[in-house]
């Protein structure tokens, strides 16, 4: 039996493991439980909101498929937030009210909304979504005005909405970012996969977009060709770091990523560059088919292969959005989301084990800071491996 708080993130689990039944074992129908106190029992607290989503009243507004919220604040950002899917919601000029429970992410600067379905005859006209923080009253306006759809406006499936309200004096504004991606001139370099891109600033981040619609190529990602997409974002302001790579998906899938490119359109100044030159294969290099890159002017970088494994005990996994940052006698690394690992169930299982390479600035001898709360799983080791020292 697990008893669950969302308020208080307090979270307590009682083990039977018996029979509850007059012909099977002792034949008790009742029985005591005592808490385990070796489980985990804390996790971040949440907020109770009210969310108004308002579809446009254009035809053929209406959509049928799975709608996704993530909220962004200044104290993080929240999971996946997933809409309740009912035959009378999300229909043409309706509007629709939710309460969900969401982890504190404090004032929010902005909002990202998806659709989790390709299928061409999806399409959404969002006018706009309302939120209430039950817990302050405070409200916020998130303005769309825009399709979601494969076949409408720019086809892309997944928006960014800045916060407006009484506490955001300066709403952040909605930016294209121009990617130029570069397949390396190498044998066997170009790959059919879907390639997708997460780009990290300052302000959040875009989380992962397809590489779907190249400007130049009709087939993407051939060997020694450029491929230009445009990334539409809430502004990242200084970006930091990408994670790039491709779902292995096809024969001969690997995938030779020379390095990639990204600027805001219309900026004065250069491009923020990220040199890779590595194999993103299964069967090439280290085998990884994702990588984080940091901008190629910051520092020289530095590899860094660490393996995480999960204990083999009841209740070890999650699916809770976990990260790693290790921390140096030079720098520290920001977080590292452990869906950059090679795992294709985005899931932290008991018994297994998980591994990624990737490069950041040298950090000198690495320990740890000594702060952070107990996560929710049992965590048996991380073993980190430094091929240049």
């Amino acid at each position: 039996v697990v008893v669950d708080c969302p308020s208080t993130g307090i979270k307590q689990t009682f083990p039977c493991n018996n029979w509850l039944a007059d012909d099977e074992g002792d034949r008790r129908i009742e029985r005591r439980l005592k808490e385990d106190l070796s489980l985990p029992k804390t996790r971040r607290s949440t907020v109770p909101w009210h969310i108004w989503v308002y579809t446009s009243d254009k035809k053929g507004a209406g959509t049928h498929a799975q709608v996704i919220l993530v909220l962004y604040g200044y104290d993080g950002k929240s999971k996946n937030i997933k809409l309740e899917r009912n035959p009378n919601s999300l229909k043409q000029g309706q509007c629709n009210q939710y309460k969900v429970d969401i982890n504190d992410v404090g004032i929010p600067f902005k909002l990202r909304v998806s659709l989790n379905d390709n299928n061409l005859s999806h399409s959404w006209h969002l006018d706009r979504i309302e939120m209430q923080n039950l817990k302050t009253n405070e409200q916020y306006t998130f303005h769309c005005g825009r399709w979601l759809s494969k076949t409408e406006d720019d086809k892309q499936i997944i928006r960014e909405l800045p916060a407006t309200g009484p506490l955001i004096s300066s709403p952040l504004p909605v930016v294209k970012y121009i990617v130029d991606v570069y397949t390396g001139n190498k044998p066997n370099a170009s790959t059919d996969a879907n390639v997708f891109i997460n780009i990290y600033g300052e302000c959040g981040d875009t989380g992962v977009r397809p590489l779907e619609y190249s400007l130049q190529n009709k087939r993407k990602f051939q060997r020694n060709e450029i491929d230009t997409f445009i990334i539409e974002a809430v502004l990242l302001k200084q970006i930091r770091k990408i994670r790039i790579g491709h779902d292995g998906t096809g024969a001969g899938s690997g995938w030779f990523l020379n390095r990639v490119e990204i600027r805001p359109e219309h900026q004065p100044y250069g491009p923020v560059t990220f040199v890779c030159d590595r194999w993103l294969a299964i069967d090439e290099d280290d085998r990884q088919i994702v990588r984080e890159l940091i901008p190629t002017q910051d520092s020289h970088n530095t590899i860094y292969r660490v393996k995480i494994k999960i204990d083999d005990v009841f209740q070890a996994m999650t699916d809770a959005d976990e990260h790693l940052q290790i921390f140096g006698e030079k720098a520290d690394t920001d977080k590292i989301h452990l869906t950059t690992f090679n795992n294709p169930i985005d899931t932290f299982e008991s018994g297994r084990t998980d591994s990624s390479t990737f490069q950041y600035h040298d950090l000198g001898k690495i320990g740890h800071n000594g702060k952070g709360s107990t996560p929710e799983w049992f965590l048996d080791s991380i073993e980190i491996y430094v091929p240049t020292h």
